[in-house]
């Protein structure tokens, strides 16, 4: 306890060189940390919207056999679904059904495949609020059936204006052909680089097409009420889904002959699709569909790191030369302790608890000024272009920092103190009295 008193008074004597010190430090966490923080919040935005564009967090498809011998794209009802949601319905915030295709859209002359979304937009308003809107208004598809909101990249393939009409040829689920019609009522920022591109019409008008009923749909989307649990709240939809076919089928090994690690089968057979009774799942989540996301998310993070390094690895120097000074000054001082007793070891702590204070002290510094600036910048609303729209919250940035890595950035700080004046500070304690005292210093 005396070596902490002491190594807080010879912080308190040289405020200036202090301050300079603590501050170096201080800049460092703060790019850190706004760095961490923003790409937290970006993430948690894109996410968020992510979510809404797909209808969910968790997304179950069903798979059977028609009459024909056809596998269509279909959910009926079933027991064991309604079991599954009946017992996890305090984790369920809200579910979507939605039905899709893949029709060519025809305009003129022109026409282009894009992928389209049934949806109940009565339902989703959120995903309303989620659209980046370039030119028109998302109002009318709450009252015009044959409405369709297209991202603009397809609109100008297509050639075709707010307010006209496109035809859409597609196959029903039987493999017929059907063709309708949709008036475009609005274009929306397209998000192909994450690997969303959709247009969206009325669900009920798709099913028309697609040969569903009106309240029939493909896919069952949800929404979980925490995102901590969704791999296990997928896992028990994906395991309870399984018919007993496709449990004994995970549960019969697979047999194979390996020449040096690499498989060889002498006989490769032609994989031939078995008819099912009932409906088979497919069960994802958004954790699934974010990983390109946060991968390239994580390299902002990276680059982050590397400049908090470096910035740490010029504090350092500057740390022990300091120290390297300080020891010349108090040489005197340093044999004065020592002639009346004092320990090299508590010498040395003296100088390593100066450390270990001057970083505490820049990174609560540090910490404090980026909470100030997280908190101006994330009450500023931005006019950015729409393509930016799914990288904020409702035109603002968001920013999301965990805990665990604000004890990781204060710890690398602390530990590159203590190693900078570790030097410094042992030959600080193996002064000897005698010669210390006889220093002009």
């Amino acid at each position: 306890m005396f070596t902490l008193k002491v190594a807080f008074r010879n912080i308190s004597r040289q405020k200036k060189r202090s301050f300079l010190l603590a501050g170096a430090i201080a800049f460092g966490m703060l790019v850190i940390t706004i760095i961490n923080a923003l790409t937290g919040g970006l993430v948690a935005n894109i996410r968020e919207n992510f979510s809404h564009a797909l209808g969910g967090h968790v997304f179950i498809t069903g798979r059977e056999f028609n009459e024909r011998g056809q596998i269509i794209s279909k959910i009926r009802p079933d027991v064991r679904m309604d079991q599954l949601l009946e017992d996890n319905a305090g984790r369920i915030q809200a579910f979507t059904k939605r039905s899709q295709a893949l029709p060519s859209l025809i305009f003129g002359s022109k026409q282009t495949m894009q992928l389209v979304y049934g949806v109940d937009f009565h339902e989703e308003d959120k995903l309303l609020g989620s659209l980046a809107v370039l030119k028109g208004s998302l109002a009318e598809v709450l009252t015009d059936e044959h409405a369709v909101i297209l991202p603009q990249p397809a609109a100008n393939r297509l050639g075709v204006d707010v307010g006209e009409t496109i035809l859409v040829k597609l196959e029903t689920l039987t493999g017929q052909q059907n063709v309708g019609e949709l008036r475009v009522v609005a274009f929306v920022e397209d998000q192909e680089q994450f690997g969303l591109s959709a247009a969206y019409v009325s669900r009920s008008y798709l099913n028309t097409l697609i040969g569903l009923g009106p309240e029939e749909y493909q896919m069952l989307n949800m929404f979980v009420t925490d995102l901590a649990f969704v791999e296990d709240f997928t896992r028990a939809f994906r395991e309870g889904l399984l018919t007993p076919e496709e449990q004994q089928e995970e549960e019969e090994p697979t047999v194979s002959v390996t020449v040096g690690g690499v498989p060889i089968d002498p006989t490769p057979r032609q994989e031939t699709i078995t008819r099912w009774e009932g409906t088979r799942y497919r069960v994802m989540n958004i954790n699934q569909i974010m990983e390109p996301v946060e991968l390239m998310v994580g390299v902002l993070n990276r680059v982050g790191l590397v400049i908090f390094i470096i910035l740490l690895l010029v504090t350092m120097v500057g740390i022990t030369n300091t120290f390297r000074m300080i020891l010349l000054e108090r040489t005197r001082e340093i044999g004065t302790m020592r002639a009346f007793g004092m320990h090299q070891k508590q010498v040395q702590h003296i100088f390593l608890w100066e450390a270990v204070l001057l970083g505490l002290t820049g990174c609560v510094a540090g910490l404090a000024l980026s909470g100030l600036l997280i908190a101006v910048v994330g009450r500023w609303p931005l006019n950015v272009d729409p393509s930016l729209h799914f990288f904020l919250n409702h035109g603002r940035i968001t920013f999301s920092l965990s805990a665990g890595s604000i004890v990781l950035n204060t710890a690398l700080v602390v530990l590159t103190s203590l190693v900078a004046a570790y030097w410094p500070s042992r030959a600080a304690a193996k002064l000897s009295p005698i010669k210390a005292l006889s220093s002009h210093t």
